[in-house]
């Protein structure tokens, strides 16, 4: 197997990047889906075929912008190819936990419920910045592999259920947009409170202590007429979130772990 050190991935499902610059001086990887058939909040199995073969020979290591929150399913065919133990940390304003709808079918919804059911390199999953309306649904099934910190507790830095990570394992991290108040940026779902800063400074202190795999971000708005503005306000903060996870992470260098992968 060759090794493919792609760090900037952009997987275009909506059409929305053709609208959006942060990306036009970066070395990156244009994967464009906005064709594909059957991949929008639900992956039907001509999709997910699709899908994972077009990134067959690409490592999970590196920055993958996958659109909207409506494929945020994406990071699990990222992580599916991660072989040895590691902690997801998930960034989100949703668990994303739900079952589906149509029986196993892969959803944006459903995604992290299906990876604690079937990926066994997974450690722990820790959820931050959900709702505390969605911790209080969850149920019990996976308190052993889930740690959750709702956004309440990190406006009061409660992080006390992280003593329960093993730190020893490598980190991929997954941001969705939608964590940000909607006076910084407007998603297409509801969203929280937090604002950029608090992004940044939790992300601050992670990537700077633990061995990262991968990064992926979604949570663009809907591509629609009329949403120029909110593109433009997604673009800005893609872009001060690259400047940001360059300078932290150097994306090739510092703190990145070479991972064993399946192709």
């Amino acid at each position: 197997m060759s090794e493919k050190r792609n760090y900037i991935t952009i997987m275009n499902f909506s059409g929305i990047y053709k609208y959006e610059k942060f990306y036009k001086d970066e070395n990156v990887i244009w994967l464009d889906f906005s064709g594909l058939q059957g991949k929008n909040c639900y992956c039907d199995d001509s999709a997910e075929k699709l899908i994972r073969e077009r990134i067959k020979n690409m490592s999970p290591q590196g920055l993958h912008f996958i659109d909207s929150g409506n494929y945020h399913y994406a990071t699990k065919f990222w992580i599916d190819k991660i072989k040895e133990k590691f902690n997801l940390i998930v960034i989100d304003y949703h668990s994303d936990m739900q079952q589906p709808a149509f029986y196993s079918i892969l959803s944006c919804g459903s995604w992290i419920a299906q990876c604690l059911e079937n990926n066994t390199y997974i450690d722990k999953i820790i959820l931050m910045g959900i709702s505390k309306e969605q911790k209080k649904a969850l149920t019990g099934k996976y308190k052993d592999r889930l740690i959750c910190i709702d956004n309440e507790q990190i406006k009061k830095d409660d992080f006390l259920e992280l003593q329960g990570l093993n730190r020893k394992y490598p980190v991929y991290i997954s941001i969705d947009k939608d964590v940000l108040s909607r006076n910084i940026l407007e998603t297409n779902w509801s969203q929280g409170d937090m604002k950029l800063t608090e992004l940044k400074s939790i992300l601050h202190g992670i990537i700077p202590k633990q061995n990262i795999i991968g990064i992926d971000l979604c949570g663009e708005c809907a591509n629609e007429e009329g949403k120029l503005r909110a593109v433009q306000k997604n673009d800005e903060v893609n872009a001060n979130l690259l400047r940001f996870l360059k300078n932290e992470r150097n994306l090739c260098r510092m703190n990145c772990h070479t991972v064993q992968y399946k192709s």
